[in-house]
């Protein structure tokens, strides 16, 4: 559970982060990015197409290199993939808090995709191994309202629960957001420096399974 508090806290950080800093966009979610894509193609704004597809084929080629890595150096050692993308992201968001603050919007955007698509795609459960989505909040929304009910009307104590531990993980992002907005406020890009420092606390809940 402390896993998933740490790394989604760094999610919202990354949302923020990246609307807050460069040009008002989510990073970490796609969605929004796909719509307006459709949107400029249908309006014949083929710069506003390309600019849109660089961020949404950086999320997908973060996943599949994430996915090699996972199945071809790893052998699909989920714990020992974890620890490796800990220090990648803590790295990662430590270059971009330092890139220049000329670097373009479209480039800070498209990395913190593709870091948020390797995140996504490596951090799936927590606590009982319940599945959450580590880089945004509809799906855990989703199972929030699907445990609070079978929690309250089903009288399933467990249930009621889980209930409790998504409503922490939605928490988490959010302290995550709000955290980010302070952070800039006081130290502008830098702040993207405590994105690395959530990583890096991270590799202290990765279990061993061997231990």
């Amino acid at each position: 559970m402390r896993l998933g508090l740490t790394v989604i806290c760094a999610g919202g950080f990354m949302d923020a982060y990246s609307y807050l800093l460069h040009d008002h966009v989510f990073a970490t979610g796609q969605t929004g990015n796909i719509v307006l894509l459709c949107m400029n193609l249908a309006e014949g704004a083929w710069l506003g197409v390309a600019h849109y597809l660089v961020s949404i084929c950086a999320f997908v080629l973060g996943i599949m290199l994430s996915r090699h890595v996972l199945v071809r150096v790893h052998g699909r050692a989920t714990h020992r993939m974890q620890r490796w993308v800990a220090v990648f992201e803590a790295l990662a968001f430590a270059v971009i808090a330092l890139l220049p603050a000329r670097a373009p919007d479209l480039l800070v955007n498209s990395a913190i995709s593709f870091c948020a698509a390797v995140s996504y795609e490596n951090f799936r459960q927590f606590g009982t191994k319940s599945a959450y989505a580590s880089v945004f909040c509809t799906g855990n929304l989703r199972s929030f309202g699907e445990t609070l009910y079978d929690g309250l009307f089903g009288g399933d104590k467990h249930e009621l629960h889980r209930s409790a531990r998504y409503a922490g993980l939605v928490a988490s992002f959010c302290v995550g957001a709000v955290a980010c907005k302070f952070l800039i406020d006081l130290v502008g890009q830098l702040a993207c420096l405590a994105i690395s420092a959530l990583f890096l606390l991270s590799l202290r809940f990765i279990a061993d399974p061997e231990a």
